[in-house]
């Protein structure tokens, strides 16, 4: 093992995991190009603990425990506990936690639903769970709201990315319940699909979930939602695109093309970020690259779902791409809303139609 610092924290590590080969095989995985990753999960975890109170965080397969030591070391949340069905990988967290000299975090060797279900009960739920499986994380839904307080956090990864992409929409549609599409804007219905299966679970245990912030980066689909008491209505459905016109957004607002049009879905529809979460994400951002990346998802926040690229829009019109920075300014000029998208750097969030986008370029 050797040591490397992550964050205010000091981690062991398998030397061969920080050569270009990463292996998930025994004795212990960890994944240091995954840093950013749990960088941002910390700044969840404190902003959560700005809105709500610190008190438990439960990472239910924790690999040698990065995350939840990271937690231990660089929040305020009262106790954590850490777990991981390889009894290597915990031995390593504990002796992590010892390097941290930090005393509030406790360690298993169960199966993640087992280890879910013994905080299940009134008064040993989660404030904050953690699901970072390897592929999809629906088999760990159900157990994973039932461990998470209500108003608590609850943060799942995905990274079966080409079943969400739509190159196996069958399988999609028996794992998360939708079926997706493969447009420009993929990574989003990917994180909806996600959503929208959750939002299912929940409703047939009586709870209800809210986006607060996701994130699509490298081989990484991640959602950070609140878990409510009651279900929330009127956030599921579909979206739609023509293949012909480009013409593109839910399906209650789309007014687009109706002979070519697909539609992805059943999914979330709703806003999948919290400006006021965000806004605490950033406050305690002292990183510029992302504080940047955070500054975009809280502009792009109440924007309708869906977007364009600059590339798109171009080929569209036989153009050249002007700069973003100058599309998304010609569009406001314009009298629309338009905001850029953490999803793609090429991307723009706006409410004008196809056809205004396509002007508004052409005019440029």
């Amino acid at each position: 093992m050797i040591k490397i610092t992550e964050g205010k924290t000091h981690l062991l590590v398998p030397e061969s995991s920080l050569s270009d080969v990463i292996s998930s095989k025994p004795p212990v995985f960890f994944n240091p190009r995954a840093a950013r990753i749990r960088d941002i999960s910390i700044l969840a975890c404190q902003a959560h603990a700005t809105q709500q109170r610190p008190g438990t965080y439960l990472d239910a397969m924790a690999g040698i425990g990065a995350r939840g030591i990271r937690v231990a070391v660089e929040s305020d949340y009262n106790t954590i506990y850490v777990n991981d069905s390889n009894p290597q990988a915990m031995e390593v967290a504990r002796r992590c936690a010892v390097l941290n000299d930090v005393h509030n975090v406790y360690f298993s060797t169960q199966d993640a639903c087992r280890f879910l279900s013994e905080h299940s009960g009134r008064g040993v739920r989660g404030d904050v769970v953690d699901i970072d499986p390897f592929g999809s994380p629906a088999p760990y839904v159900d157990c994973a709201i039932r461990a998470t307080r209500y108003n608590g956090m609850l943060a799942m990864t995905a990274t079966d990315l080409q079943v969400l992409g739509g190159l196996h929409n069958k399988a999609c549609q028996r794992i998360y319940g939708g079926t997706p599409l493969k447009t420009v804007y993929h990574a989003e219905i990917s994180i909806r699909l996600i959503l929208g299966c959750l939002t299912q679970v929940a409703g047939r245990l009586g709870a209800g979930i809210v986006p607060l912030y996701v994130e699509s980066h490298m081989h990484y689909h991640r959602v950070y939602v609140r878990v409510l008491s009651t279900p929330v209505p009127d956030n599921l459905g579909y979206l739609v695109q023509c293949m012909s016109c480009g013409s593109r957004g839910d399906s209650e607002h789309y007014d687009g093309c109706s002979d070519t049009k697909s539609r992805a879905g059943p999914l979330w529809v709703g806003g999948i970020f919290d400006s006021e979460f965000v806004r605490a994400m950033i406050g305690h951002s002292g990183n510029d690259a992302y504080t940047r990346h955070l500054q975009m998802c809280y502009d792009e926040a109440g924007m309708p779902p869906t977007f364009y690229t600059s590339d798109e829009i171009a080929s569209s019109i036989k153009s050249g791409p002007p700069p973003l920075k100058t599309m998304i300014s010609a569009l406001k000029d314009a009298g629309f809303a338009a905001s850029h998208t953490s999803f793609s750097p090429t991307g723009f969030r706006t409410d004008a139609s196809i056809g205004d986008v396509c002007d508004v370029m052409a005019s440029m």
